[in-house]
């Protein structure tokens, strides 16, 4: 009797962290669309974002008919400046304001009826097929698909240009499709034995095709994001790091920051669809994303703990030296995750060290103190990019500021 109590008693104690993985296993499995027109909701609290008229009546944003993006590190930069300037309507629009919406929908047409852009090169899995699909993602598909979601939450579309879009966003999501489904590292490197769904291009891909599925209201296109965020969470290392990002040189924390706004904003939209999987934890053994934050401060305190892995230099980019991480303190792609975090979980022990860190200002480094500005600055910074975090981050990731 007294084993079987002890017994129930360790089940018990293991219930939460259970609970919470076959709650993910079960929205994986089961999830479905619950609003087709809402993949980020209007925000009514405008104060926290950018969101300014950058209206201009003589303003074109031609598509370019192309894609050709480099065989070495690096996009097709073309389609960056594409999704800066396509932001400058979608964030007002996302704001509620109608003359914004309206040129958000001339854009997305135009670009649809163009079926623009289209790949040069076969598909394969060489670098120029990682950087072209990262490039439509990035800078066409989830910019374009949020904007439109905004667009239709203020104008009406006519069933026909419903139909055009609809169909047009189908192609080019499927010409970036580069989820990495089936395939693990296997070479002798610091990622060794970690799917590459878990690699921060794949999260791109799946953040489109989560979009897909609710504009199409398609459940098995919405649920596989769910896939790849799984991946990420269950391979990071037991200290919060992710083998793939981290072995990057200089980058090593610039990637690793990438890839969890890019979890965040999977968290968001299955959050605005109803489903709840930012605590999902791996088996009850705390690889979640609380563990991922763990880590980026246990850097901020101590950034010689991601050397041993930097210094792989896998694809650093024009960040050689792996000793000075090139973690730029107001990107919004390198940030835009804490964003979304601390307005979740304000009283996390993660948090409340970032909090201790306050009291002893003068001798902090600069990674710490890069924490506490953006900490202090939660509801007030206003970062005017998106990319990897699909919206503003300190307007569409906050908790309880719609």
């Amino acid at each position: 009797m007294k084993k079987l109590l002890i017994i129930f008693l360790s089940i018990f104690l293991l219930i939460p962290n259970l609970s919470l993985a076959l709650e993910f296993k079960k929205i994986k499995k089961e999830a479905v669309v619950t609003n087709s027109k809402i993949i980020f909701p209007i925000k009514s609290n405008k104060d926290t974002c950018v969101g300014f008229q950058l209206l201009q009546p003589t303003f074109t944003l031609d598509p370019i008919p192309t894609l050709d993006a480099p065989k070495g590190y690096g996009l097709d930069d073309r389609f960056d400046r594409v999704r800066q300037q396509f932001e400058k309507f979608s964030m007002p629009c996302g704001l509620g304001d109608v003359k914004s919406c309206e040129k958000v929908k001339e854009i997305i047409l135009n670009w649809a009826k163009a079926d623009a852009p289209k790949r040069k090169g076969s598909d394969n899995g060489e670098s120029k097929f990682w950087n072209d699909t990262l490039t439509i993602n990035l800078h066409i598909n989830n910019p374009m698909m949020s904007g439109y979601s905004f667009a239709r939450q203020v104008i009406d579309f006519s069933v026909e240009e419903e139909k055009i879009i609809k169909e047009w966003f189908k192609r080019s999501v499927k010409r970036g499709a580069h989820l990495m489904y089936g395939k693990k590292y296997k070479d002798n490197t610091g990622a060794r034995g970690v799917p590459r769904s878990a690699h921060n291009h794949a999260l791109t891909s799946a953040i489109s095709h989560m979009q897909l599925g609710i504009i199409l209201n398609d459940n098995k296109l919405f649920r596989k994001a769910f896939k790849n965020y799984e991946h990420t969470i269950r391979y990071q290392r037991k200290n919060g790091s992710l083998p793939i990002e981290v072995r990057r040189g200089g980058r090593a924390m610039f990637y690793q920051g990438r890839a969890m706004s890019a979890l965040s904003a999977i968290a968001i939209i299955a959050e605005n669809q109803g489903y709840n999987i930012w605590e999902y934890d791996h088996k009850g053994k705390g690889k979640n994303f609380h563990n991922l934050v763990k880590f980026f401060l246990d850097f901020a305190e101590n950034n010689e703990i991601v050397f041993k892995y930097a210094k792989e230099m896998k694809a650093p980019g024009p960040a050689k030296d792996y000793k000075n991480q090139d973690l730029k303190m107001i990107n919004s792609s390198n940030w835009g995750w804490f964003y979304a975090y601390a307005t979740r979980f304000p009283n996390h022990e993660n948090i409340k060290r970032i909090q201790g860190w306050a009291n002893n200002a003068d001798n902090l480094n600069k990674y710490q103190t890069g924490f506490l500005y953006h900490y202090k600055n939660i509801g007030k910074t206003k970062f005017n990019n998106a990319s990897w975090t699909v919206v503003e981050a300190n307007c569409h990731f906050l908790r309880q500021l719609n």
